[in-house]
């Protein structure tokens, strides 16, 4: 073989579906690895009707996780019925986040426990290495979660266009960095809080204010919440509220997840999308700040 392709062959990632078995459920997901010793392991969860596949994709969690020297998991959700065939209008993949009604069948499955199926499974490939966890819409809204319920596992987290929906009773056992992207013009997690309808399943969820609720986030962390730093540049409001929360509002951005391939939903339901930032290179770039 030709060097020169022997050694792209070497620097290429490897990309594979996997599935694991839990709570009598198959869940899949999409693994990539560097050719190298992954530095760390992120936890990439897409939003409500997505998928692992999909958020892989549009997110280019892949390709430039590993060309970052990361290895990441991007799983596929159950769906709202878990035992029928998922459908993105009528029978969309979601997280067990906390804004599922209660009275469903999926707020009955344990998501955590599937999760921590595909981080031990990959551990067993790549080694033990640092976890972070990020996620889309619903996907940032089980991040927050996951956040919450592995204080003492996680190393720094990072969302965007999604909320906290349960409340924060037990202390963590360290600060967990967090990168919160919003968007100001975001319809379904609006940045100053309210009632959101989902038009295309008529699901409704109450949404904190960002504001208010990144103060609470930052005191149940290290016990100050108030807002440290505000500053806006090339159309981002960078906030950091206590020592570990940073929150980056989107200037005229919606729902979308920004740089990312834009997906087939329309403005009129996700709002605009013209955030100049790649939150995804920012994200691992937080991450990577982390590391240590």
């Amino acid at each position: 073989m030709n060097v020169f392709f022997l050694a792209l062959a070497m620097a290429m990632p490897s990309v594979e579906t996997k599935s694991v078995e839990s709570g009598g459920f198959t869940w899949e997901y999409v693994f990539a690895k560097p050719a190298g010793q992954p530095k760390g392991l992120i936890l990439a969860m897409h939003g409500a009707g997505g998928s692992g596949p999909q958020f892989a994709e549009s997110a280019q969690w892949p390709q430039k996780a590993t060309a970052a020297g990361f290895a990441v998991i991007c799983p596929s959700g159950l769906p709202s019925r878990p035992n029928a065939e998922p459908s993105f209008a009528t029978n969309p993949r979601v997280w067990n986040s906390g804004q599922l009604n209660p009275r469903s069948q999926r707020v009955k499955v344990d998501d955590l426990a599937a999760l921590d199926n595909m981080i031990q499974a990959a551990t067993k490939e790549i080694g033990k290495a640092p976890l972070f966890v990020t996620g889309h819409s619903n996907g940032a809204g089980m991040t927050f979660r996951v956040a919450y319920e592995w204080a003492g596992r996680v190393q720094a987290v990072g969302m965007m266009s999604g909320i906290r929906l349960f409340p924060l009773t037990k202390k963590p056992l360290h600060p967990i960095p967090t990168l919160w992207i919003v968007g100001e013009k975001d319809p379904l997690s609006p940045f100053e809080g309210g009632t959101t309808k989902m038009p295309l399943w008529g699901t409704e969820k109450d949404n904190p204010p960002v504001v208010e609720s990144a103060e609470d986030w930052a005191a149940w962390m290290d016990g100050k919440g108030s807002l440290a730093s505000k500053a806006e540049s090339g159309g981002v409001v960078r906030m950091q509220f206590g020592k570990s929360v940073h929150v980056w509002e989107c200037l005229g951005h919606g729902h979308g997840w920004t740089g990312g391939k834009k997906g087939e939903l329309p403005d009129s339901i996700i709002g605009p999308e013209v955030a100049k930032i790649d939150a995804t290179e920012e994200l691992i770039r937080f991450f990577t700040a982390h590391l240590n």
